[in-house]
């Protein structure tokens, strides 16, 4: 077993090797060529102004609970006040798990049992420590509400099978084999239970009322680097330095930072530019990058991502519950547009699993521009003959996403299918992919591993037990793919679990669930005085603040 899961971490480490080795930031230019992308500017020299630290990020913080957070700003706000059992090794530029809040840890023969070894000397920012009873707390917690990524433990965990076996020593028993466990504890973020209970209202979890919810609606129970000083709500969020965090502090580390929620992209380029930003997102054009790149003062580090966007089809809504309907829609879309023009040279994708992530299968189907074979599978749909209409909604603020939307009503005008364009903010589409009913037919999503293994864009998109999510809003429901996923999950050889994760990804494109789009690069912009950032791959863990330093 040992032999096996370290097989598979060193897959990770040399993938995760290249990715490092391919992100580059260079010297300013005025060259436009769309093939030479790795550029920065020269360094001012000016120097981190006398004020907080500010992030600018695009989409609104809906939560801070870390048992209910799911997209990347809320993963920036819980991810910069709690602490993860075990946290990607970002400075070594890896996203392999790597020691934490988890000392140590050791997995028996059968893959289902695992005992860790907490971190002594840890404390909460309310002072009281951070012992095994807080990690059972917050498990339990987490699959109680059944919001954010409790889906990751959901039918292989039962949360009494977690218990802590003295202060400093948990242990997880699961029902199976669990092949990415390890690497989901990502997303097992630890709070603190005494503060939880003392504040806990009336409601539906028995002894433990409401489990603190109403209570981290405006504050947070963590151990991690920041304490969240200020939220007001739609706009800003204020961060300052926890004295007391276990790793310590150096000098050059971020001690105060806010993270700015500006939508307007002219809005965002100014504050770069001028001053007022130290660091921006990564949802900006191409063309924005390439203007801060030759801006002085303003680097861009630019990285082959492991980013999967795609439009998800709604498989349960007529007249996308045809899979010939839906592989018509695959064939019109024209992806040489979309990579090359819109996305600025943006790979291709090859299914659900981005091509960087080991266990991706390249053996299956790619689909092409192709409108007479369009039309073939149009013709054969139980709706052939008919006049079609689908949704598809977007995210209205992306510019890019505008592009792919009216390259996508362009292109299925081709083969008679009306679009009708729902653009709208980030809030819209998460809540409204909640529900299969209110889901539109397609819609725009980019979907970045969300913990570092091949399960994560196969079972963690496309297993039944996902559905609810954005990531899911294709509401797929095939019983031999979700067979593969289960056998793939609870094998504890390597070998067998690649394999049954290849053959799902193969069936999953035969399914045509979604248009494959592209593995787009991940670039961001940030001044030159900001040292330490390493991209990974693993949702928001590049925006680890304390992890930073400026000059």
């Amino acid at each position: 077993m040992k032999k096996s899961l370290s097989s598979f971490i060193t897959i990770l480490i040399i993938m995760m090797v290249i990715v490092g080795c391919s992100s580059s930031t260079t010297e300013p230019t005025n060259d436009s060529n769309e093939g030479d992308s790795n550029t920065s500017s020269t360094d001012s020299n000016s120097g981190m102004p006398d004020r907080p630290f500010v992030y600018v990020a695009q989409q609104v913080v809906g939560s801070v609970d870390p048992a209910k957070h799911t997209d990347e700003t809320e993963l920036i706000a819980v991810l910069n006040t709690y602490d993860p059992l075990v946290y990607p090794k970002v400075k070594e530029g890896s996203m392999e798990p790597g020691s934490h809040i988890a000392e140590t840890w050791e997995v028996s023969e059968d893959g289902k049992t695992y005992t860790f070894k907490l971190t002594e000397g840890v404390t909460f920012q309310s002072g009281n420590p951070l012992t095994a009873k807080d990690v059972v707390y917050s498990i339990q917690r987490m699959m109680a509400i059944k919001q954010g990524f409790s889906w990751l433990w959901s039918g292989v965990l039962n949360p009494d099978n977690v218990v802590a076996k003295d202060d400093y020593t948990v242990e997880f028993t699961l029902d199976s084999a669990y092949a990415p466990f390890v690497s989901t504890l990502t997303q097992l973020f630890i709070v603190d239970s005494e503060t939880l209970k003392a504040n806990q209202a009336d409601g539906e979890f028995g002894d433990n009322g409401d489990y603190g919810q109403k209570y981290l609606e405006e504050k947070v129970a963590g151990s991690g680097p920041y304490t969240l000083e200020k939220w007001e709500r739609g706009s800003q969020l204020t961060f300052a330095k926890y004295d007391n965090y276990f790793k310590g502090w150096s000098e050059g580390q971020i001690e105060e930072f806010q993270m700015k929620i500006i939508t307007e992209q002219a809005t965002v380029k100014t504050m770069l530019v001028s001053g007022e930003a130290d660091m921006v997102h990564q949802w900006l054009t191409v063309d924005t990058y390439k203007e801060f790149a030759s801006t002085e003062g303003i680097k861009v580090q630019e990285d082959p991502s492991v980013q999967l966007y795609h439009l998800p089809i709604n498989t349960q809504k007529a007249p996308t519950d045809d899979v010939n309907v839906r592989k018509a829609i695959s064939y019109a879309f024209d992806y040489t547009i979309a990579t090359e023009q819109i996305m600025n040279g943006a790979v291709q994708a090859q299914g659900p699993v981005p091509v960087l992530v080991p266990g991706h299968n390249d053996q299956v189907t790619v689909y092409n521009k192709d409108i007479e074979k369009a039309k073939e599978y149009l013709a054969q749909s139980k709706y052939a003959g008919q006049e079609l209409e689908v949704e598809f909604m977007y995210l209205s603020e992306n510019p890019f996403q505008r592009q792919i939307a009216q390259l996508l009503q362009s292109n299925l005008a081709e083969i008679g299918i009306t679009v009708k364009l729902n653009g709208g903010p980030w809030t819209q589409i998460t809540e409204t992919t909640a529900k299969v009913e209110t889901t539109p037919h397609i819609a725009s999503i980019s979907d970045t591993l969300k913990y570092p293994h091949v399960d994560s864009h196969t079972f963690g998109i496309y297993h039944p037990s996902a559905h609810g999510s954005y990531r899911s809003s294709a509401w797929y429901d095939d019983a031999a793919t979700t067979e593969l996923l289960e056998t793939a999950r609870k094998s504890t050889v390597v070998e067998e679990q690649m394999e049954n994760y290849q053959e799902a990804q193969a069936l999953i494109v035969e399914n045509a669930p979604s248009v494959y789009v592209a593995n787009p690069n991940h670039r961001i912009a940030f001044q030159d005085y900001v040292e330490g950032y390493n991209y990974v791959g693993l949702l928001g863990y590049d925006l680890g603040f304390y992890n930073l330093t400026v000059k």
